[in-house]
């Protein structure tokens, strides 16, 4: 039989994902209990829309989609270490998450681009531009360091963020991605003004702090700029509004699933 976690580590876990309040030993003990439980199901429903999508199958996979193989992925991060001696599990499946985040921007930006030319396949030359661009910013957007003054941060240089253009025929993608539903053409609307209107609070709030200095408040405004940029945010309210469908079970994101998220939570 499997061990669950300990106490002490779920409570890292959970400083990790933000929670700075102090876990009392009781509670502590009760999450490992809810996360076994929550994992249970999780791995039931797995196999089973697994051996769903392929009855021969003999290992347990992720039955939404095709991810990045673990083996391949460690392999290649233990040619690149130099200070440490091994690849942790947690390292791989942090580092999967990041390069499937990035393969989907570049591939959702070039298939603008092929959509822009009305081809139907992405060509080397669409992925060529989308690289281009996203060097050209990087070049264009490099953020001081800690050490740096807070003169540096002016509100010229963060005047126009270049957020992540939507349209509802990628948002579609997105959502297939992430949620595994179809969201109803009214949801879609509703989505795509939340995300601009998100954007929009991150922008207000970067000159706002600007001018007030607070070195700490911009930084945690690039931090919400950069997790747009990687539909981090996207990702949360997608799985929020798909589990509020599953609640009421629906196999369609619709309106009032998202309406009943606070995007600024």
């Amino acid at each position: 039989m499997g061990k669950p976690w300990s106490p002490s580590h779920v409570s890292e876990v959970a400083k990790g994902i933000g929670i700075d309040l102090r876990i009392s030993g009781e509670v502590k003990q009760d999450l490992v209990t809810l996360l076994k439980v929550e994992l249970q199901r999780i791995t039931r429903n797995m196999e089973s829309e697994t051996l769903e999508k392929d009855p021969n199958r003999k290992t347990l996979g992720d039955p939404l989609r095709t991810r990045l193989g673990f083996n391949r992925t460690r392999g290649l991060m233990i040619d690149e270490i130099v200070n440490v001696e091994s690849v942790s599990s947690a390292a791989v499946v942090a580092a999967n998450e990041i390069l499937e985040s990035y393969l989907q921007r570049i591939l959702l930006l070039a298939s603008e681009e092929a959509s822009n030319d009305k081809l139907g396949t992405i060509m080397k030359r669409h992925l060529d531009l989308v690289v281009s661009a996203s060097e050209s910013n990087k070049d264009d957007q490099l953020i001081k360091s800690e050490d740096d003054s807070v003169s540096e941060f002016t509100t010229d240089s963060i005047k126009e963020p270049k957020f992540e253009v939507l349209t509802s025929v990628s948002l579609r993608n997105i959502v297939k991605q992430f949620s595994g539903k179809k969201l109803e053409n009214d949801a879609i609307d509703e989505l795509l003004l939340l995300y601009y209107d998100y954007a929009s609070s991150i922008e207000f709030n970067l000159q706002k702090n600007v001018s007030l200095g607070d070195v700490n408040e911009i930084r945690q405004s690039f931090d919400k700029f950069e997790q747009l940029m990687m539909l981090g945010w996207m990702r949360r309210i997608l799985k929020a509004a798909s589990e509020k469908a599953d609640s009421q079970g629906s196999n369609l994101i619709k309106l009032d699933h998202i309406v009943a998220i606070d995007p600024w939570s």
